[in-house]
Parts: structure tokens; sequence; C-alpha cells
């Protein structure tokens, strides 16, 4: 199958609660960009650019300049060469590795749907499972938090807390206000987002000893991370800090640390998220599958990694649309009574087989022959 045409798209998606903050910075939208390739023979195959939530403004746009001339390139070549082009863009500045992404996303679905197999089923080779899913709460303070937690968290069973650090005191009081009043909890991820030094951390560990709770990257680096547990005998979860594949292999290795992120945007694919999954197997490293909030494209093609990991190995994964509003965007997660989600059936990402013209519109760009 060869590349006929491209088509482009610019994405901006509002967070519902109107703010979504980190300890890090704060947004009230994301900005992707979506890629149409049709292909001989009728075929489309969708892929999506997922840009890390504190990418500053002007890396994004020098990825939106280049598109002209890497999508240009593109056109009336075999559609291997996606893979090709993906490979070039992970060898680059980390941000690249979002468009590598969206490229391999793009392969994946057109060979799903020449084969009549789902992603999952690709990268897997046997049956996806359901898999359990994390909410998400970032709030301002203690008054949102008792709001949000009446409103959403009825059949939550891991429930990721984004702690501010404006306080220690209220980061531990938000911590207890989680556990002692939602006993159905299974897993509290309290998130500092790497803001503390090791000190810090193990003060506030200290303080909290509940057996549910996994410190989510308490400190900026893995090794800080891999010292914080070694220090208080607690979980801990390593994130953005094992972005690159060099420091996620070195954490499969050492087993510092309890639990490891596996985020396919920031690694540069699903093809490169698979075979550190399959390290992680090998080594017995729990994993947590997801990704920076995006639209359907990259929230399907994440959950169709997630759906083939043992379920003894995957703490949960994401249904990352959830906290942003409805959009034009195609819906790539399901969502089941139990409050377990999945990928959409059906031969690729198991999006409808539709022309995102038809939801989108006009595109902001086309490239042909």
């Amino acid at each position: 199958m060869h590349i006929e045409r491209i088509h482009v798209w610019d994405c901006v998606a509002r967070f519902k609660q109107g703010i979504y903050a980190t300890s890090r910075c704060q947004k009230s939208a994301i900005r992707g960009r979506v890629f149409q390739v049709l292909g001989t023979g009728g075929w489309k195959g969708f892929g999506e650019v997922v840009f890390p939530f504190s990418l500053p403004r002007q890396l994004e746009e020098q990825v939106i300049q280049a598109e002209k001339v890497f999508l240009s390139e593109l056109v009336g070549k075999n559609i291997d060469h996606l893979m090709d082009r993906a490979e070039a863009f992970r060898a680059r500045e980390a941000h690249w590795s979002s468009v590598a992404f969206a490229l391999e996303t793009t392969w994946y679905d057109l060979q799903g749907k020449q084969q009549n197999q789902t992603i999952s089923s690709i990268l897997h080779g046997k049956r996806s499972h359901r898999v359990t899913p994390y909410l998400s709460i970032s709030v301002s303070d203690q008054q949102e938090l008792k709001e949000r937690l009446r409103s959403e968290t009825e059949d939550a069973k891991v429930i990721q807390l984004k702690l501010t650090n404006q306080s220690w005191a209220d980061d531990v009081a938000w911590i207890h206000q989680v556990l002692d009043h939602h006993p159905s909890v299974e897993l509290l991820l309290a998130d500092a987002n790497g803001k503390w030094s090791v000190s810090q951390a193990c003060e506030i560990i200290s303080g909290c000893q509940d057996p549910r709770i996994i410190w989510e990257e308490p400190c900026a680096t893995y090794s800080e991370n891999a010292e914080v547990e070694q220090l208080t005998h607690q979980r801990v979860m390593a994130d953005q800090c094992v972005g690159s594949m060099a420091n996620a292999e070195k954490a499969v290795r050492e087993k510092a640390v309890s639990v490891i992120t596996i985020k396919p945007a920031y690694l540069g694919g699903l093809s490169t998220a698979q075979y550190l999954l399959n390290r992680c197997a090998e080594g017995g490293v729990r994993v947590r599958v997801d990704g920076p909030w995006c639209g359907g494209i990259g929230a399907a093609a994440v959950l169709h990694l997630a759906a083939g990991v043992e379920p003894e190995l995957l703490i949960a994964s994401c249904n990352l649309q959830a906290p942003l509003e409805a959009s034009a965007m195609p819906g790539g997660v399901v969502v089941f009574p139990d409050g377990k989600i999945s990928p959409p059936k059906g031969a690729g990402l198991g999006l409808r087989e539709e022309s995102l013209d038809e939801r989108f519109g006009v595109p902001q760009a086309i490239y042909s022959a």
C-alpha cells in the first residue's frame, strides 16, 4: 500500500473543570495534531500528535512548522516509510517522540484494517483484556477536593491525586481525606510530579504509611525516586523520569522502584512501548500504561497497548479523554458498567471507518502528489 494523501487538523480540547493543574504547570486546554493518511485502495489510517502536557508553545510550533517537509516527503511512498520516519524522529530531541507516536499509530491502524485485526492483537498476538482505569483528581483547595470526591469517585478503585506542593500539611490532609472517606479505593497514586527533594519526600512519606498508597514521582530523577523507595520502604512509581528508553530500561534492570509508567507518546510509539513492556514482563516489574491527555485516536492507541498486558502486571491504565470536554474527536474509549475500559472493537484502532473531514471540516493542510 502506498500513501496518496495526508490530511492534517489542529485540535484543541478544553478541560471540563476549567483548569487542570499539576505542581509543574496548569492549563485550561490541550492541543494536538490529527493525521488522516489515505492509502491506495481507499484505506484510511489515523494518527494523533500528543504534545507533552508541559511542552512550551514554541516547541509545539516547531513541530507544526516541520510538518510540511516530513509529511510531503511521505506522499507516494509505501506505508512502511511511516515506521522509518518514526524511527528517525525518536533519534531527535524528546518532543519529537510525539510525532513518532502519531506516525506509528497511523501505520498500525492501516495494518490492522488490512489484516482485519485490532492493534492490540497485532502488538500482543492474543486476546485483549478490559482494564482498570485510574481517576485523576486535580484541585486547588480542600473544598473542591471534597466536591470532586462526592461527585466522581463512587466506582473508582484507583485514584490519582495531584498534590499541589503548596503545603506539606495540605498534601497530607488531602491524602487522608481520600483514604478515610473512601474505603472502596484500592490504590491511591499520590502524585508530586517530581517537586520534592529526597529528604522532603522521606519526611512526608513517613507520615502516611497506608499500604494503599503508591508515591508517584516524588522526585525529579529516577535515581532520587529509587533512593526514596530504598530509604522509606514504601512503594514508589517512576513516571516522567523514565520517559526515555535508556532510563526506563535502567529502571527495569535495577528494580529499584515498585512501578514504572509507560507512555507511548513519550517513548516514540507503540513499538518501543511494547518492547519495554516485554522487558517488564520478563523482569516482573509492574506497570501503568497511559500518556498525556489527548483525543480519541491517541487514547485508543494507548488502550490497545494496555489491553494486552497481563492483569497481574498492570496496576491501571486511563481514559485519556475523560477530563476533556466532548468534541468532534472520535470516541476512543469504551466504558463498561463495572467501570473498566477498553479500546473500541473493530480492525485497527477500532474507530469507525469514516473520513475525518466530516468531523473536523476543512483540513488545515492537505499533502498529495
